[in-house]
Formats: structure tokens, sequence, C-alpha cells
């Protein structure tokens, strides 16, 4: 019997920009000794969808308030990894990917979420904000 090694991480961190790339480290750092991450191609692309997802939680969804914080969930199953980013802010409606937002100095991180991870579902949570969920496919 093959046993399949799974996670499920919950992180909780205050609206400042600066604590962003420590999280992301960390995350990373721990699927690194805790799943076959390393030998994904998908390592660079799961760093870059983090860090602008909570970003995008910090800045945009919870406007750098740091009463507010933003929830991050990591689940793995053997087979893909979940990035689940929930902040406190008002309900929001990205619209739909763009190839031509690749181009603009703002407004592209979404755009290149969509491009770089399986699927990237955003939904409003009723009391308590924006979740944007992200899907790697790690076989």
């Amino acid at each position: 019997m093959e046993l399949t090694k799974t996670i499920d991480l919950k992180y909780s961190i205050m609206s400042k920009r600066e604590l962003v790339p420590g999280v992301v480290n960390e995350i990373m750092t721990y699927l690194e000794e805790h799943s076959p991450i390393i030998g994904c191609d998908c390592v660079f692309d799961i760093k870059v969808v983090l860090s602008e997802l909570i970003s995008n939680a910090v800045i945009h969804g919870n406007g750098e308030d740091s009463s507010k914080p933003v929830d991050i969930q990591v689940q793995y199953d053997g087979e893909k990894i979940e990035f689940q980013i929930i902040d406190r802010g008002v309900a929001f409606t990205p619209e739909e990917k763009e190839e031509e937002k690749l181009l603009c100095e703002s407004s592209r991180g979404i755009s290149i979420c969509h491009i770089l991870c399986k699927k990237l579902i955003y939904e409003f949570i009723e009391g308590r904000g924006n979740s944007a969920k992200a899907v790697f496919i790690l076989k």
C-alpha cells in the first residue's frame, strides 16, 4: 500500500506589503521539504502567483490596513497544490483576462496568474472577504 502525503497549512498575516516575500519564502520552503515540488517545472510560477495574489489582497483588498488580516491556506493532496488567499475587502469581481493587460504597467497581475496556474477562481465570501484560489498540478 502506497501512502500519499497531504498538506494543509494555514497562515494569517497583517496587511503589510513587506511581509509578503517572507511568507511566500516560508510557504515555498515548507513545500520543498514536504512535497515533490522540487522536481516540478512550476516552482517559479507558484512563487509569482503567490506573491501576486497575496500582494493584491494586502494592497487592493485590505488597503494596507494592518488591522485586517490576509488568510492563506495551502493544500496538497498528492497531485495538486491549491492556494487560497482571503482578504477582508469589499466584493471584487475581476475583469475577464485580457492579453492586452499583459503589456500594461498595472492591472496585469491577475492576467499573469491566469496564465501561470491551472485554475484561478475568485469569489466573495460573505462575512470574510474576497477569495482567490489558485491550483497547480504537480503530476
